[in-house]
């Protein structure tokens, strides 16, 4: 009976230490190029947040430089007409940015956790309001005029984000970016139209920000 039992487990044991090594997978950086190359490293997005609550159209264009970094554009349209404080004051935007990936062994190339660095082009609306009649006599009573005017304005800012992509391309990526407007100023005395004594309000934002969930397919 022993005869017949040990090389039964030797069997088991060789057997099951072969099937370990077929299975087992260490993805080195040429592995990760590997599926890169075989997915595609272009990639196209669209933000649902946007789509589903402004509404508005918001499309990301991404070029896989390498396993661990990628750069591209997004383009935001507003379709929103109401240039209140819950819809974006942007109209059209256009944002080029450069993304660091970090990635593990389960991720492919050009996914993981990573920071983006963006810019941003921005022609937007904001809504201000000038005060005639404070200091002219022959006006009774002091009145307010709201205008909504156009502007142009670059920001810079840094995002944080997380994709996932699966093996048939489809990818699934979260998103938060915080920026700043380079040449934005609330209006002055010197933006003042003819007869406005002063600028109650001004709503046109020095800080910009960026984000939402994206789905899209590499290609």
């Amino acid at each position: 009976m022993k005869r017949i039992i040990i090389p039964l487990l030797f069997t088991i044991v060789s057997y099951s230490q072969t099937d370990v090594q077929n299975v087992r997978v260490i993805k080195d950086d040429s592995q990760v190029t590997e599926l890169v190359n075989t997915l595609g490293k272009n990639e196209i997005k669209l933000d649902v947040i946007d789509l589903l609550f402004q509404p508005a159209l918001s499309l990301s264009y991404e070029r896989i430089s390498d396993s661990y970094s990628s750069f591209g554009g997004d383009v935001f349209i507003n379709f929103n007409n109401n240039n209140s404080s819950v819809s974006w004051s942007d109209r059209f935007t256009i944002s080029p940015f450069y993304r660091f990936y970090f990635l593990n062994k389960k991720d492919f190339g050009g996914a993981g956790f990573f920071v983006e660095l963006f810019s941003k082009f921005s022609f937007a609306d904001h809504t201000v309001e000038y005060v005639y009649g404070l200091y002219d006599d022959s006006i009774m009573s002091p009145y307010i005029e709201l205008v909504d005017e156009s502007y142009f304005d670059i920001g810079l800012g840094v995002g944080l984000g997380r994709k996932w992509i699966n093996k048939k391309g489809i990818t699934f990526e979260i998103m938060f970016g915080i920026g700043r407007y380079l040449l934005g100023e609330t209006a002055g005395a010197d933006d003042m139209p003819l007869g406005v004594d002063e600028v109650f309000y001004d709503n046109r934002p020095e800080v910009t920000f960026k984000g939402g969930l994206s789905i899209g397919k590499r290609f």
